[in-house]
């Protein structure tokens, strides 16, 4: 039996969140992993930025493998703002 992962808590993502993921090509495994190891930092009112720092990628290489994380390389500068209530407001990488 396989089990189902559609049951398992997804971020509410807004229109917004969902259209850039898309058009940027970032995977949800990539939010899970800024939302689980990202640091936090206030972006302005109601609202945070979610990015990889050197301490918080490692943490995630710790958990994730070697492998995996060289996987997920093209991702390190990702980052999300996320709203106070939970809800993803968008998704994008930094230069």
């Amino acid at each position: 039996m396989c089990p189902n992962y559609h049951a398992l808590p997804q971020p509410i993502m807004t229109r917004h969140a969902r259209i850039r993921a898309q058009q940027r090509c970032i995977p949800s495994a990539v939010r899970d992993a800024l939302l689980d190891f990202g640091d936090r930092r206030r972006s302005g009112r109601g609202a945070e930025t979610v990015y990889f720092t050197k301490k918080s990628w490692k943490n995630l290489q710790l958990y994730m493998g070697n492998e995996i994380t060289k996987a997920f390389e093209k991702y390190r500068n990702c980052y999300l703002i996320a709203s106070d209530d939970g809800r993803i407001i968008t998704e994008a990488f930094r230069f």
